[in-house]
């Protein structure tokens, strides 16, 4: 049961999808975008002179997850490879350079107890806050609409427990909720491809590492450093 519940993401009651078929599915619709755009529908634009904003996708491994060692009596359905999304916006400074912030969210698993006496259960789920400079070698090429770039950063990364327990008295069930919030700083470096579309939309796969560690244990682990992978697709607000 344990193994089956880890590899689902839960959107809503009684709902479960696989984060995979997530991405497999924006993975099949980006590569039909590509196609149907990949025509001379716009000229290549440096993308550092440009503003945009968009959303990436993709899944973020934290490899000290699968040391996670459960107590007795509980399920830890903690996964090293977890589902993560973002919103990013993006400020281009010219001559290659541009500078970035982000918001993301990545689901990384849940903890369930129950005995005769009560139950516990615990959701984890983490939310860096990332600023980041991104340089494109790449940019005086004028023909190029593959824009191959270099990207570092840092920010606030909040690590959150969704808490419900319950105590058995009798038929009656008393319960009670509570939230768990910790704070760290984390980084990233990484590179990525942008591919510009048409004269709006710019196609974007990103693999970075991402470092952080927190000071207490986060649903059993306080190290979530690992590689992150992303695809994604931005819309170009302002620029060449």
């Amino acid at each position: 049961m344990a193994v089956g519940l880890a590899n689902r993401t839960r959107l809503g009651r009684g709902l479960y999808i696989k984060p995979y078929m997530l991405m497999r599915r924006f993975l099949i619709l980006s590569c039909l975008v590509l196609v149907v755009t990949s025509g001379d529908l716009c000229s290549a634009k440096d993308l550092s002179w440009s503003q945009t904003i968009g959303v990436r996708f993709g899944l973020w491994n934290s490899t000290e997850a699968k040391h996670v060692q459960p107590d007795p009596g509980e399920d830890i359905l903690t996964k090293v490879t977890a589902p993560y999304g973002e919103i990013h916006v993006s400020l281009g400074l010219k001559k290659g350079f541009a500078v970035g912030i982000s918001l993301g969210s990545c689901f990384r698993g849940e903890t369930r107890y129950n005995d005769p006496y009560g139950y516990y259960w615990k959701r984890i789920t983490v939310y860096p806050i990332t600023a980041e400079l991104k340089y494109y070698p790449l940019h005086r090429v004028a023909k190029s609409k593959w824009q191959p770039y270099l990207d570092g950063g840092g920010g606030l990364v909040s690590g959150t427990e969704n808490i419900r327990i319950g105590e058995y008295i009798g038929s009656l069930v008393l319960s009670s909720s509570g939230t768990n919030s910790y704070l760290t700083f984390g980084w990233h470096g990484g590179a990525g491809m942008d591919f510009i579309l048409t004269n709006s939309l710019v196609l974007g796969f990103d693999f970075r590492y991402r470092g952080v560690r927190f000071g207490d244990d986060v649903g059993g682990i306080k190290n979530y450093s690992g590689p992150e992978a992303t695809l994604g697709v931005s819309y170009i607000v302002k620029g060449l």
